[in-house]
Parts: C-alpha cells; structure tokens; sequence
C-alpha cells in the first residue's frame, strides 16, 4: 500500500481534470456542482499535499504547469479506469467479467452463436468484446485473452491450438484454366491449424 500522502482525496483529482479541460475554476465548478471556492480549496490542497506547483494562475484563467500537465494526463486515465470498474459492477454486481479480443469474421460466425449458451450456464460472468485484427501486447490494453489467427509465436502469451483452418479456393470452370475440383490449402502466413487462444503468461 502507497503512503497517504501519495493518494490524494478523488474530488480533488476530479477538480484538476475539469480545470485542465474547461480552463476556469468557474466552469469546473459549474460541471462538478460545487462553488469555486470549493474548487480553489481542493486544488490548493492537493499542491500542498503533493508539494509540486500545478497551476499558473492568470487573471481568471487557470493553466497547468508542465509538471501538472504530465500529472493530469496520468489522473484522467485512473479515473476512466475507476468509472470503467463502477460501470462493470453495476452491470454485473455478482462479480467476473472477461474482456476478449476477437477477429472480426471469427467473432460474429462461430463465437457470438455460442455466446448465449455461455451466458446460461456462467450469468456471473460478463464477456466483453473487441475485434483487433493485428497482435497486440497484453501489458499496454485491457484485455484478458485474444481469439486470434497466426503462427504460435506472439511473444509473452501462452497459447491455446482451438482448430485447424483450410482455405478453400473457388471459381468458375472457366477462370480455372483447366477441368478438376479446387484443391484447398491453409493460409500463407501461417502453418496448418494456427487458429489460437492467447493468454498473458
């Protein structure tokens, strides 16, 4: 657990962002339902609790200093990923959610028939969806695990074989240049089968 010190109060944080977005202690008053004596309160405190100036002060407008600029950017995400965990509680108050990153193609013809059968038998469990075409690292997204096509190698996951894949070639007697039945084969990119769960190690 961090010191104190270095959580400072969210309504404090809260009144740092709307300054930096709307430009006036009055306007993030405004927004947050406070007065802007409240607002000149908690910025004041929250400098005085981290000891790092935040704000230039000009006239009636308020502009963050650099050092406030780097803190304020941090802080919007740690309140998205706040409001983001409220969110899925609420929409799931019996806890467990699964945030997947799916193909496309795959996504809407094979899992998504399944999804319901899924939400039967696990109701505690709620699956959030993305597609992403490319890999992608673990470390820098939300995701818990990706349905993905290639070869076995997407670097710091643990892969899962789901099924192997054959591509088949069609078209009229015509274009073929010669009589028979299409032949099929796997993807280029991949070797036979690469059809794969991956999941941070």
């Amino acid at each position: 657990m961090l010191p104190r010190r270095y959580l400072p109060p969210i309504p404090a944080l809260m009144a740092l962002e709307a300054v930096d977005r709307l430009g006036t202690a009055s306007e993030a008053a405004k927004e947050l339902s406070l007065t802007q004596g409240a607002i000149s309160r908690a910025l004041q405190g929250l400098e005085e609790q981290l000891g790092v100036p935040l704000l230039i002060r000009e006239r009636q407008r308020l502009r963050l200093t650099p050092a406030g600029r780097d803190y304020v950017a941090e802080v919007r995400k740690a309140l998205h990923l706040l409001a983001s965990a409220s969110i899925t509680l609420r929409a799931n108050p019996t806890g467990g959610s699964l945030n997947l990153a799916i193909l496309p193609a795959f996504g809407m013809h094979w899992l998504a028939p399944r999804l319901a059968r899924f939400a039967q038998t696990h109701p505690e469990v709620t699956i959030n969806l993305s597609t992403r075409l490319r890999p992608f690292d673990f470390p820098g997204s939300t995701f818990d695990a990706a349905i993905h096509y290639g070869r076995q190698d997407w670097p710091g996951v643990d892969t899962l074989k789901l099924m192997d894949e054959e591509v088949l070639a069609v078209a009229a007697p015509g274009l073929t240049g010669a009589a028979g039945s299409p032949t099929t084969a796997t993807r280029a990119s991949a070797p036979p089968g690469c059809s794969s769960t991956s999941l941070p190690p």
